[in-house]
């Protein structure tokens, strides 16, 4: 039986001209790329079309790939990044930043809150998002992988090129000064 080549080797002989073999590594690597995506976009069209970008663009910079990480590691950082363009981009057009607000505070209501229960959601919802927007991104980007995206500390570390108790002071931080600025928020 012949013998699977390691990723390693895949990407070289990517590098080499086999693009055939990027195939292994979109299938291998689409669901946590599909998973973060959709951590930012409600909209499954454009899901795909952010998913297929991304996968190009990683195709595009594999020349830029030194092992210094692991594969999975650089591509969510390309992933991530492109998302965090994509937010931007959006935010800049403002018309569809706030479908997606509504559409990020719609997915967290229940169907069984009564109407003023569902009014206290959307305004606790409202004041965690602008709470959030405050952190800077040094502690918000940690804290929403973490605990909107569930990724493990060991992943984050990884992503960001932490240690993992750097990252767990940041996210400690974060979650702290975002109690602070959610008391100050309830004072208003």
């Amino acid at each position: 039986m012949k013998e699977l080549p390691t990723e390693t080797e895949i990407i070289q002989r990517i590098a080499k001209g086999d693009r055939e073999l990027y195939r292994h590594l979109v299938d291998r690597y689409s669901p946590m790329i599909f998973h973060l995506v959709r951590s930012f976009e409600k909209n499954e069209e454009e899901v795909k079309g952010l998913v297929q970008e991304i996968f190009v663009k990683a195709y595009s910079k594999l020349n830029t790939f030194g092992n210094r990480a692991k594969f999975s590691t650089w591509i969510y950082s390309i992933a991530h990044n492109h998302c965090r363009d994509y937010t931007k981009n959006i935010r800049r057009k403002n018309s569809r930043f706030s479908e997606l607000e509504e559409s990020f505070i719609e997915n967290r209501k229940s169907v069984d809150l009564q109407p003023d229960e569902t009014m206290e959601q959307d305004e606790s919802s409202r004041l965690l998002y602008s709470a959030i927007r405050k952190l800077g991104p040094g502690q918000s980007e940690p804290l929403l992988m973490r605990y909107r995206d569930g990724m493990s500390f060991k992943a984050i570390s990884e992503q960001m090129e932490i240690s993992e108790s750097a990252l767990k002071v940041r996210v400690h931080r974060a979650r702290a000064e975002l109690k602070q600025l959610l008391k100050q928020g309830e004072q208003l």
